[in-house]
């Protein structure tokens, strides 16, 4: 059965059992996990990095950015957590999944450095490169 909610639970370390229906988050050790929400039970990992996911808190309800897309387990659940809320997104194709990993990598090799400076240009070039390859834009 589908979870509709997360409620937000601050803990030091991530249980090893996690109830279902909850987003537990270590600040100390940036990351944030839970059940997926499809109901299949799979325990989701959320690192809380500036290249992985970020989360908002706001009036004590969560937000956590980009989407969860559980792309290496069975179910490939794809959803949003926006306050505390679980909305559901479509599915994606495994050519769509592909196009947003490489998306990923190239943001995350413009984040470490791995272009030489003024690294923001060339990361924006890469970036634009990339979007007019995949999506013809």
């Amino acid at each position: 059965m589908r979870v509709a909610t997360l409620q937000p639970v601050l803990v030091e370390f991530i249980p090893k059992l996690l109830e279902r229906g909850v987003l537990y988050v270590s600040r100390k050790y940036r990351t944030a996990s839970h059940l997926c929400c499809c109901g299949c039970g799979t325990k989701i990992v959320t690192p809380l990095r500036e290249t992985e996911f970020s989360l908002t808190v706001r009036d004590g309800k969560v937000s956590l950015n980009p989407s969860v897309g559980n792309w290496n387990h069975p179910c490939q659940s794809h959803y949003w957590i926006r306050g505390n809320q679980v909305i559901w997104a479509e599915p994606m194709s495994k050519d769509e999944i592909r196009k947003g990993r490489a998306y990923d990598d190239a943001l995350k090799d413009a984040y470490f450095g791995k272009v030489a400076w003024p690294w923001w240009r060339r990361a924006l070039a890469q970036i634009e490169q990339f979007v007019k390859e995949n999506f013809g834009q």
